[in-house]
């Protein structure tokens, strides 16, 4: 019986080669942290076609029906109804009564879900319309639900969900807007009633369906694209808007430093980007010689006589008090963080705006805490970005180098962490772990070093305090152990 002989390796640049082909198809880049991922991929691809990887990876190149299928395995699916619940309920109850009231009779509100996964988010836009305009609506209510995964747009058609998709609804949510389907809730008719499915690629050409909608969600999408990506997107999206419309993204999917032509306001907690219209925009007198940069609150000039205006209108809002307090939030979020408590930081991050120059700080601080719930591929997407808009963020080359020291790349592991310590040389959290990937990469005397650099900065702290996670005392013991095992003393 011969075994089966074992599949040939592929090389980087092939690799980085897909992973390009990957983006520019999808819009999806997949860093490094990752390659492990797509090579498994690719592996299984090549498997079920019957040829060799290296094959494969040749024949790729432009076979748009084969990179699609390769991009279905790459792709993250997992989501809740309500996953972003202040997002919600500022649709729910500020913007939709405000379209509501702004609107003819009869025009529909429309809503689009951009990169919809397995359906939850878009029918959680037709509850929260159904909550705010009624069951039945005072308007008809359209919600056009898009994403590039055939297996992901079939769930959402079939509309089953059970267990952690279905946390965050409320009981009477579930008794209204669902019904038993064995074991699990279906969604009710009331509420599909208003939602359709459609595949779209968002790097494709719009279809008119796009025009002038009234409210974009686009959450945890764009933060795996590349800024030039994401920039063309974002003017994407602007022109398709209706003026005064709205664009959801995730808390981490920060536009400040990639694209300024939409403004940000805050409803009900949440931080809401939307598009000014041509008339607020011509009316609007500065406050400060500064305003024409966004920098202070501007006012609108006075209504003609016999206008209507929406109830709130849009306000370009002033960021400087958010700015203010961005470093007590760093302060906060790395004392939850060191804690243990991520959800908490979470929390917090998510109810600040990612605007002005600590914004990637916040944005590598919220990727420490996606990583330590164990969603790495989102938090090595949030501190890659977080260095696309400064390079000098140490808390973000502290996680890429940890995400690679779990996957047992330890020389990629210390790049990253021996950049770390250049712009923060005092901290014993990454001195420690400088000194367990040398240590794993066979370099002794530097883990040597590392470990005695981490032992004498500690010093300054009583064995009680949680420093990264961990307390002070089991770090210097586990450091002396270490420098006794590697200086002789422990063989």
């Amino acid at each position: 019986m011969s075994l089966p002989r074992p599949a040939a390796a592929l090389t980087p640049a092939q690799l980085t080669t897909l992973r390009d082909q990957l983006a520019t198809y999808c819009g999806v880049y997949l860093d490094d942290t990752r390659t492990g991922a797509l090579d498994a991929a690719i592996q299984r691809r090549a498997r079920a076609m019957g040829i060799p990887p290296t094959r494969y990876v040749a024949g790729l190149s432009g076979d748009l029906a084969e990179l699609q299928a390769l991009a279905e395995l790459m792709l993250n699916h997992e989501t809740q109804f309500f996953r972003n619940r202040p997002h919600m309920h500022a649709l729910r109850d500020v913007i939709l009564p405000e379209l509501h009231q702004r609107l003819a009779p009869g025009v529909p509100v429309r809503l689009w879900s951009a990169g919809c996964a397995t359906g939850e988010e878009p029918y959680s836009l037709a509850i929260a319309a159904l909550e705010a305009l009624g069951n039945p609506p005072a308007r008809p209510i359209e919600v056009w639900a898009t994403d590039l995964s055939k297996a992901a747009l079939e769930k959402a058609k079939a509309g089953v969900y059970r267990g952690r998709s279905l946390s965050n609804l409320t009981p009477q949510q579930r008794a209204r807007y669902f019904v038993a389907h064995g074991a699990d809730l279906a969604v009710a008719e009331a509420v599909r009633a208003s939602v359709r499915f459609e595949r779209l690629n968002l790097l494709d050409p719009f279809p008119p369906q796009a025009r002038n909608v009234h409210a974009i969600f686009c959450q945890n999408v764009t933060i795996y694209f590349q800024v030039n990506t994401c920039r063309a997107l974002m003017e994407r999206f602007y022109q398709t808007l209706g003026e005064g419309g709205s664009l959801f993204l995730g808390f981490s999917e920060t536009l400040w430093n990639i694209f300024d032509r939409f403004r940000w306001r805050e409803v009900s907690g949440a931080y809401v980007y939307y598009k000014e219209s041509q008339r607020e925009s011509r009316q609007v007198q500065p406050t400060h010689p500064l305003a024409r940069t966004g920098q202070v609150t501007t006012q609108l000039a006075p209504p003609v006589a016999g206008e209507t205006r929406p109830p709130r209108p849009l306000r370009r809002p002033d960021p400087a008090p958010a700015l203010f307090a961005a470093g007590e939030v760093l302060a906060r979020g790395r004392a939850l963080l060191d804690t243990g408590q991520a959800e908490a930081a979470l929390e917090l991050f998510s109810a600040t705006p990612l605007v002005g120059a600590h914004a990637p700080q916040i944005l590598a601080l919220a990727a420490r805490a996606h990583a330590d719930r164990g969603d790495l591929d989102l938090a090595a997407a949030e501190a890659r970005r977080a260095l696309d808009l400064n390079p000098l963020t140490m808390d973000a080359y502290l996680l890429i180098g940890l995400i690679y020291a779990r996957q047992d790349r330890y020389p990629a592991a210390i790049s990253q962490l021996e950049r770390a310590r250049y712009l923060d040389g005092e901290s014993p959290v990454i001195a420690f772990h400088l000194a367990e990937c040398y240590r794993q990469a066979g370099r002794r005397m530097d883990a040597l070093r590392e470990y005695r650099n981490t032992l004498r900065k500690l010093a300054a702290h009583p064995p009680d305090r949680v420093i990264g996670g961990v307390a002070v005392g089991w770090l210097s013991e586990t450091c002396r152990r270490y420098e006794a095992l590697l200086d002789g003393k422990g063989l």
